[in-house]
């Protein structure tokens, strides 16, 4: 369903709209009373209750709530890695840390 991604990165906001408008374009549609009819064996009648004007909106929906999850989770990692790595230098690594370069310590 779209807004699971936005759900899942905690966009709750964006994740409720795109599950509503996901849930009236399926409704809309009537996709799921034609897949119904499709597992029955009634192909004829399967295309015939799908209301393709509302059908042609879901690839919209789902292509908006992937790039939008992907894009926020992208943004949301980079932020994490500065976020950790100033951390790290501030608390753990002294000034006068230095790596030996061409040494081999064995243990």
């Amino acid at each position: 369903m779209p807004g699971l991604g936005q759900l899942h990165i905690h966009r709750v906001l964006m994740a409720s709209f795109a599950l509503a408008w996901g849930i009236v374009f399926l409704y809309q549609s009537r996709l799921l009373e034609a897949v119904q009819f499709l597992f029955s064996g009634d192909i004829q009648k399967s295309t015939n209750v799908l209301n393709p004007e509302w059908l042609l909106f879901m690839p919209s929906v789902w292509g908006f709530a992937a790039y939008d999850s992907y894009i926020n989770t992208v943004e949301n990692n980079k932020l994490f890695e500065y976020e950790q790595r100033t951390f790290l230098r501030k608390n753990y690594q002294s000034r006068s840390f230095t790596i030996k370069k061409g040494k081999v310590i064995a243990e």
